[in-house]
């Protein structure tokens, strides 16, 4: 008797946990909608019409007072509107860097990077309310932006809290992905608003957070995204099994090893551990396998000496460094450190530039700035050469393996 009133008080306890769980997400979905439709001013949310369904008109509005946009440059006038919806959707990102703690932030310091890639990615699906600016010529086609004004931002909320599923408990691991980029794109969105234009805007973050929390607490996998130039062909194979570089995949809590082998590059090996509903981004740093010995002009300028650490770096490449400024390749790495003191600890801010130069004329650059970091009198020189030469040369390695090497040394 004993043994099945402690099953019957077991499922009794068990049965009203499911449903909670369930019962906590629709409301919380439901106080949302609400909440946003009465700021959007329109009652019961509805979607708003697609910007690439609508007819296309050219905004008299002013560009400078938009909260979002992007600048794109295309050889016609679609290419340069696509350019520009994709420069939008990676300001979004950009709006709530170092002003928002969302969950894939806290557990790797990889969110902006994944949810970059998914907004860019989806932005023609989600971004509604885009206006553009009437197309004009440029140096090499035309060049337009993108922009949204605060109301377009609120409507855009607005629509996707509707495309939000009623039921999270049956979704598959790629809707459920696709149900948390358009929570964290609702956030990024709603961070880009001031606080003039949404006065209560706290009170719609923790709406949100509500929201995300439920749908974070139904994960089942986590996801990871192998990013190479476009191109290049190759696989990675998780724990034995093969899959495609440059695609989204999904996979089980836990700890897993992985190779990548890609055409033309040596091997790459690493480990990652997953956890429900992460999102990783790991850009792939591929080294050529055969490269020629390339011999190239190289200027360092730096407080920290590391010239050595980047002509190792540079030599994984086929790349010789040289003293001779009268070669036909150059490349200048430039570290710039700045400092800010709060009490007894000083705050650094670290930034590389690295430009090449290819029978005089500029090549390609790049421009890095470090997340800064805190120092004290007892660590500051030993941390600030520790950071210098490790950051200096990934950004050496991660540009060189990002452009074209045959076309650079081409002559």
């Amino acid at each position: 008797m004993k043994r099945y009133l402690m099953l019957a008080v077991l499922i009794l306890a068990l049965v009203p946990a499911g449903l909670h769980a369930k019962g906590n997400y629709s409301k919380a979905k439901k106080d949302a909608a609400d909440a946003f439709a009465e700021l959007d001013g329109k009652g019961p949310a509805s979607p708003a019409p697609s910007a690439s369904g609508a007819k296309t008109a050219f905004s008299d509005v002013d560009v400078e007072t938009a909260v979002l946009k992007g600048t794109g440059y295309g050889s016609n006038e679609k290419n340069a509107k696509m350019d520009a919806l994709a420069q939008l959707s990676s300001s979004i990102v950009a709006q709530i860097k170092g002003n928002a703690s969302l969950s894939q932030e806290e557990k790797d310091g990889k969110y902006t990077e994944s949810l970059k890639n998914d907004i860019v990615v989806n932005s023609s699906v989600f971004l509604k309310g885009v206006e553009y600016t009437q197309p004009k010529k440029a140096k090499e086609g035309f060049e337009v932006t993108a922009f949204m004004s605060s109301k377009a931002v609120i409507n855009t909320i607005t629509y996707l809290i509707t495309t939000l599923p009623d039921d999270l408990e049956m979704l598959d691991p790629v809707k459920y992905d696709s149900t948390l980029t358009t929570v964290y794109l609702a956030f990024s969105l709603l961070y880009s608003v001031s606080e003039q234009a949404v006065p209560e805007r706290k009170k719609y973050i923790d709406i949100l957070t509500a929201v995300k929390k439920e749908i974070e607490m139904m994960a089942s996998h986590g996801s990871i995204y192998f990013s190479a130039k476009t191109g290049t062909k190759g696989a990675v194979e998780i724990n034995g099994k093969a899959d495609q570089i440059n695609k989204k995949i999904f996979l089980k809590p836990g700890s897993y090893t992985f190779t990548v082998k890609a055409e033309g590059f040596k091997n790459l090996k690493g480990s990652f551990a997953l956890s429900k509903g992460d999102k990783k981004f790991v850009e792939l740093i591929l080294i050529p396998e055969k490269m020629g010995k390339k011999e190239v002009y190289l200027k360092v300028n730096s407080a920290v000496r590391i010239v050595d650490d980047i002509e190792k770096a540079l030599l994984d490449f086929g790349i010789v460094p040289s003293n001779d400024e009268n070669l036909t390749h150059s490349i200048v790495v430039s570290l710039k450190g700045t400092t800010i003191t709060v009490d007894n600890y000083r705050k650094y801010q670290l930034e590389v530039d690295l430009h090449t130069f290819k029978n005089g004329v500029k090549y390609k650059i790049t421009h890095y700035e470090h997340k800064p970091f805190f120092v004290n009198p007892q660590n500051e020189a030993a941390k600030i050469r520790e950071e210098t030469r490790n950051v200096s040369v990934e950004v050496v390695k991660k540009f060189f393996s990002t452009i074209n090497l045959e076309e650079f040394f081409s002559e």
